[in-house]
């Protein structure tokens, strides 16, 4: 490193929903020595990224903000990308987090010093960070995945990808090619399909769509949640409702019955055409792949300019895209509304522990982590929404605030102990591996091919239990899992 590094307590990699949390935590506890570093010119993380037509939250908004922070100006039950990134706005803006914020810079490298027990950060504007603390709030949803489709590149209409879309960008009264039919396309699908001269969607493998239990908030709603008894009851009533929706991953539950019949009734009602509801029909249990709730999906792909396509995609043209079934469907965009790439987690980032290892070598077969939050030779590193710490069915917030009490704690406990760094032990992080490896073998997760899982077939995404569970197994950090140096 040649500039002289900036020394910090903490420092948060990613001003999403995970780093704003942490800050506010930290100046909550005391800790004002810190900074955001972000590589997008503003923050708000996957709210950032995802500015696609119909880009929404998919559990009820109420359960979508934060316990110490509710929002009493939502709209909508569930809510838009552009209202979320208002309240991400409001957070910061309360909370003066604006002058703690590094945007548009980001991090090339990171090196734990033990000698220091610091970690020595480099950053492509050419300047460099040290702090005792490093947290990586990136989370699973920020690495774009782009579709393996012989000579995509080759496409001389316009070629998009959902977590980038272009401002500005008008696909009225244009052939348009829709890839993936995960929840991204559920939205992307209604908002396009009705302007469009003809929309296309490429679909590899039907998804479950449940109804999505939408409704506009009035000015009764919102003044209510103004009173915080009100905002904390209504927030905890949407968290135990969600947690029904995990009982019904678990076979031979009547949750399960009850949503796999309301599914099925959801399709039958909403597509008359039996040839079509045969191909929109899944052929995997409910609950393998993350469900979709949706009330307009099935009726956009019911219009008559759209067009739905089973047979595989086997290249792309300058054109359009080619099928097995020797068709090249001609299209003025093509979207790829392919997800994120949430196997190679943190892939782009050099990031250095002991013994001169990095966490990339030591991900490349098995992203894993002691509860999804700290990793064997990385000290004073904490994760957000790191592995198996995702979740099909309640909303991410509530594995974001136990996760961030869990790495405060750990920082309280080096600071008291006057010692300069704190590592999970390596048998405490396998123990813990394996038995969420143990639970998930042979669960709904384990019986097809999803987001979930990696290559090597490991599901490296899902928290098996129920959210309680994991808030009380992480927010106050058991000692003895933990050593000091």
């Amino acid at each position: 490193m040649h500039a002289r590094p900036t020394d910090l307590e903490v420092v948060i990699l990613g001003a999403g929903m995970s780093g704003l949390c942490m800050a506010i935590q930290l100046q909550r506890s005391g800790i004002d020595d810190y900074l955001i570093v972000e590589k997008s010119h503003g923050l708000g993380g996957t709210w950032w990224d995802n500015r696609y037509p119909g880009a929404q939250v998919d559990v009820p908004a109420p359960a979508y903000s934060f316990s110490f922070a509710p929002n009493p100006e939502w709209t909508h039950r569930f809510a838009d990308a552009a209202e979320i990134h208002r309240y991400q706005q409001r957070l910061a803006e309360q909370h003066g987090l604006a002058a703690r914020m590094r945007l548009g810079v980001a991090i090339t490298e990171a090196r734990f010093d033990a000698q220091a027990g610091r970690w020595q950060l480099s950053l492509d504007d050419g300047s460099a960070l040290s702090a005792r603390f490093f947290v990586c709030s990136t989370g699973p949803l920020s690495r774009p995945r782009w579709p393996d489709i012989p000579d995509l590149a080759s496409f001389k209409g316009q070629l998009l990808h959902s977590a980038r879309w272009p401002a500005g960008v008008d696909l009225g009264d244009k052939r348009i090619g829709v890839i993936g039919t995960g929840s991204t396309a559920s939205q992307l699908v209604p908002a396009l399909a009705p302007t469009a001269a003809r929309l296309t969607l490429f679909q590899r493998t039907p998804n479950w769509v449940m109804p999505r239990l939408d409704r506009r908030y009035g000015a009764l709603d919102r003044w209510l949640a103004r009173f915080p008894p009100y905002a904390a009851l209504a927030r905890l009533a949407w968290v135990q409702f969600l947690e029904l929706g995990r009982r019904g991953f678990d076979e031979g539950t009547l949750a399960r019955r009850a949503m796999t019949a309301a599914a099925r009734g959801h399709l039958r009602r909403q597509v008359p055409d039996a040839g079509l509801r045969e191909r929109l029909t899944p052929r995997y249990p409910l609950g393998c792949k993350r469900i979709i709730y949706s009330n307009d999906y099935f009726g956009a792909l019911a219009l008559p300019q759209s067009e739905l396509v089973t047979e595989a995609i086997t290249g792309v043209t300058e054109r359009g895209v080619l099928t097995l079934d020797g068709r090249e469907h001609q299209l003025d965009a093509l979207i790829c509304a392919t997800g994120f790439d949430t196997t190679q987690l943190l892939a782009e980032l050099p990031i250095t522990g002991l013994d001169g290892r990095t966490l990339g070598e030591t991900w490349r077969v098995n992203p894993s982590a002691y509860f999804g939050l700290t990793v064997p030779g990385f000290p004073n590193l904490f994760l957000t929404l790191g592995p198996n710490t995702g979740t099909g069915h309640t909303s991410t917030l509530l594995f974001i605030e136990p996760q961030v009490q869990h790495a405060l704690a750990c920082m309280r406990r080096v600071k008291q102990s006057g010692k300069r760094w704190i590592d999970v032990r390596p048998e405490a992080f396998a123990a813990q591996d394996a038995n969420v490896q143990r639970r998930l073998a042979g669960s709904v997760w384990s019986r097809c091919s999803s987001w979930y899982r990696n290559d090597s077939g490991r599901i490296i995404a899902i928290w098996p239990g129920f959210t309680g569970e994991y808030d009380r197994a992480v927010r106050r950090p058991d000692e003895a899992a933990y050593e000091l140096g």
